[in-house]
């Protein structure tokens, strides 16, 4: 197949992840290029692909691997990893690139991967969380939307989500369970977040896009806001309590919840507008943009936190309510170039910040996102 880009060349969504025993060791997955890691803290990155299903490159040598959109770690055992990865929604008998796709996990700090979805599963995986109490307790979500392949490949209107665009595992993706979660036709997850601090508080980003208007219409769609359940995936409420009644302004793109504090949380939706809240998302206020943001896991208060809006970079120290700039976004040149998708805090270093982007491009910062130091980019990328 012709390696081509989704949108932005060589996207990192938010694969980009720190080892929390030591943050020398960095991983990242690199759209159409494959996954890379890093013991010495950026100096040099190593491919670390084997076992990840990709297609022969068209016109050339090697493999062409599509989309990376989440990596997680085992807080408990550091050399377990899994990644979510997303082309079209399909299952692994899907005739087309989506048997590629899904979740993939490394017992052994990816140096090799296995694939680890049912034959079922809908492998268009956009973010993956595990219970910190046991890694084999998974949630995942998907983009629930139609199969975007035509006949012979998928006949017109096929769907593979029925009852929610969430799955659950508890055996480590062996099996996979599709969620009763509130499904409405063209429903996407793409966050999906457990709370470290009560484990069966389950929160959830979505958004419904009905394909049509180019990029899709998320305004002629039912919107649900954040999904949240108490009770381990069992039972799921829909909140847009205080959001715009905009459809589009209900949308969610981002979701974010404190490390030590779960009752806060951010949230931006696909068109002008963010939220925070201080209830654990039943309830929202409205706040200026902030394209990404990260709560930082060293503030117990759950206050502080550091995004990325264009090119800046803005700090909030009232849980979302107000924003700063501290410094202009490293190698942003304009929203259609591509711009930051993650933000990831070093866990021994308050004041080590980490940013990734499209064009495989990673900054760290020392100094709590004053100044940037590129530590990757696509020509740097081992073949």
């Amino acid at each position: 197949m012709a390696c081509t880009p989704h949108s932005f060349p060589q996207r990192t969504q938010r694969s980009f992840a720190v080892d929390p025993t030591d943050d020398r060791r960095l991983y990242v997955g690199v759209e159409q290029d494959g996954f890379f890691k890093s013991i010495d803290g950026g100096a040099t990155w190593t491919k670390a692909s084997a076992g990840l299903k990709a297609w022969p490159r068209e016109g050339g040598p090697g493999l062409c691997f599509e989309e990376f959109y989440e990596t997680i770690i085992n807080p408990r055992d550091p050399d377990q990893l899994c990644i979510a990865r997303a082309g079209g929604p399909g299952t692994l008998a899907t005739p087309s690139s989506a048997g590629n796709n899904g979740v993939y996990c490394s017992t052994d700090a990816a140096a090799t991967w296995t694939q680890r979805v049912g034959p079922t599963t809908n492998v268009a995986a956009l973010s993956l969380a595990a219970d910190p109490r046991d890694f084999q307790v998974m949630y995942l979500g998907v983009n629930g939307g139609p199969c975007s392949n035509p006949p012979p490949v998928c006949a017109p209107g096929t769907y593979f989500n029925t009852r929610g665009a969430l799955y659950k595992t508890t055996d480590g993706g062996v099996t996979w369970l599709e969620l009763d979660a509130l499904y409405v036709p063209d429903l996407r997850v793409p966050i999906v977040r457990v709370d470290p601090r009560t484990p069966d508080v389950v929160v959830a980003s979505t958004f419904a896009k009905l394909p049509s208007g180019g990029a899709g219409n998320f305004a002629a769609a039912p919107q649900l806001g954040v999904l949240r359940s108490t009770d381990a995936g069992r039972t799921w409420v829909a909140s847009t309590a205080g959001m715009s009644a905009d459809p589009r302004e209900q949308a969610l793109l981002d979701l974010a919840i404190a490390p030590q504090n779960g009752a806060r949380m951010f949230v931006t939706a696909s068109s002008n507008r963010s939220y925070w809240s201080d209830d654990g998302g039943r309830t929202f206020q409205a706040t200026r943009r902030v394209d990404i943001a990260a709560f930082d896991p060293h503030d117990a208060a759950g206050l502080r936190l550091l995004g990325a809006n264009e090119g800046d970079i803005v700090e909030s120290r009232d849980g979302g309510r107000t924003w700063t700039v501290r410094s202009r976004t490293p190698g942003y040149v304009s929203r259609e170039r591509g711009q930051p998708t993650q933000i990831v805090w070093s866990l021994q270093d308050a004041n080590h910040v980490f940013l990734s982007g499209p064009y495989a491009a990673v900054h760290e910062s020392r100094d709590g996102g004053m100044t940037w130091t590129q530590i990757l980019s696509a020509e740097r990328l081992p073949r």
